[in-house]
């Protein structure tokens, strides 16, 4: 069997001022993922005082569970303190098609400082986690603002155990004087759209990795003075695998024999050939149609010999799920099983032998894409 692939992928950035929502996605290959960070917020201001206070530059930021990643699992409270490491956030990643989740750990800080006064060495800036804060001052001045930094490290991707579309949701919200103010919360719906394309199969459950082979039973029936005949009828399991968990816009598959010789036959039927025959000669061939389901529409359709099908709701159709050999972790595919078919004819009007030929089927999905 012969599998062609076209895949490339797409990158897009979102933004967002102090206290709006932020949107992002980003597309990457699964085995080459970014080397570099993904940042939610890089230097986000959260506001400065005109008075010279300090609420906003002790603005720490929490999560709204401890212990819950669905919107992000960090402290809840805040702390007098100047620890500055970064804050770990686990946030939990979830796989349109199977529901699959991960949870990844972000991280997160605060960096607090003077904004105007320039008495202050480097404007008294430090970095804090983002629950811990310093009530300190220069010269009578306290910090009276701070920027918010959240990001996704890039080694955490390594942890999506298969392609797919993944979402996620993170919600923080800011503790602006000592409490919480839902007014400035931090909200990013965050998109990963993970290709595989080292992983696109044609997966043959029956056969594993192995190409399948077919045999067609036509072997003489009735009665050898009644004009015996043969015909016979298989099912070869099938499903597709676009390396994107069944969420590409559209497939493209096309089967086709060996285009060898054929007057006489019936259109769109494929054909197998007589080991040591003529393959022009009708009595070394024998025909067979094909027929597959059309996991679209849950129906069994005809194929053409090389003839393209294209599907463009396949996202939506049925899908089944499997373990490939080659993904550790179970996928979903498309299932797309085949059912050849022999007419009955008359062994009479072929030269005995064995007969064989190669079907090839040619899977060309289609994935997000590169600007």
């Amino acid at each position: 069997m012969k599998m062609l692939s076209a895949l490339l992928l797409l990158l897009a950035t979102g933004s967002a001022l102090a206290g709006d929502d932020l949107t992002l996605t980003r597309t990457f290959d699964r085995m080459s993922p970014p080397g570099a960070d993904i940042w939610l917020w890089n230097g986000v201001n959260q506001g400065v005082d005109s008075d010279g206070h300090n609420a906003y530059g002790n603005n720490t930021v929490a999560c709204k569970s401890s212990s819950d990643s669905v919107t992000g699992a960090c402290p809840t409270g805040r702390n007098t303190s100047t620890g500055s490491t970064p804050t770990p956030i686990k946030l939990r990643f979830t796989e349109k098609r199977s529901a699959l989740t991960v949870d990844l750990t972000l991280q997160g800080y605060r960096v607090a400082y003077i904004k105007n006064d320039s008495h202050c060495a480097n404007h008294m800036t430090a970095q804090f986690t983002l629950s811990n804060f310093a009530n300190v001052t220069c010269a009578g001045v306290y910090r009276d603002t701070s920027d918010l930094y959240v990001y996704v490290p890039a080694a955490e991707l390594a942890k999506l155990p298969v392609g797919g579309l993944w979402t996620a949701h993170l919600k923080l919200v800011s503790y602006w004087g000592g409490g919480p103010n839902s007014s400035t919360a931090w909200n990013a719906d965050i998109t990963l759209k993970v290709t595989d394309p080292s992983h696109v199969d044609i997966y043959f459950p029956e056969f594993g990795t192995a190409s399948p082979r077919v045999d067609l039973d036509l072997h003489p029936h009735g009665s050898p003075n009644e004009n015996p005949w043969a015909a016979d009828t298989v099912s070869l399991d099938m499903c597709l695998y676009d390396g994107y968990n069944a969420n590409s816009t559209q497939y493209d598959v096309l089967l086709h024999d060996e285009q060898k010789a054929h007057d006489g036959r019936s259109d769109g039927d494929f054909s197998i050939y007589r080991v040591g025959g003529d393959a022009s000669e009708t009595r070394d061939r024998v025909d067979y149609h094909v027929r597959m389901y059309n996991p679209e529409n849950d129906s069994m359709l005809d194929v053409v010999n090389n003839q393209q099908l294209t599907w463009t709701q396949i996202n939506q159709g049925r899908v089944r799920p499997v373990r490939l050999p080659a993904i550790p972790t179970p996928v979903l595919c498309s299932p797309t099983p085949l059912k050849l078919s022999v007419a009955k004819f008359s062994i009479a009007d072929k030269n005995a032998g064995y007969y064989q030929g190669t079907l090839t089927v040619v899977f060309t999905p289609t994935t997000p894409t590169v600007d």
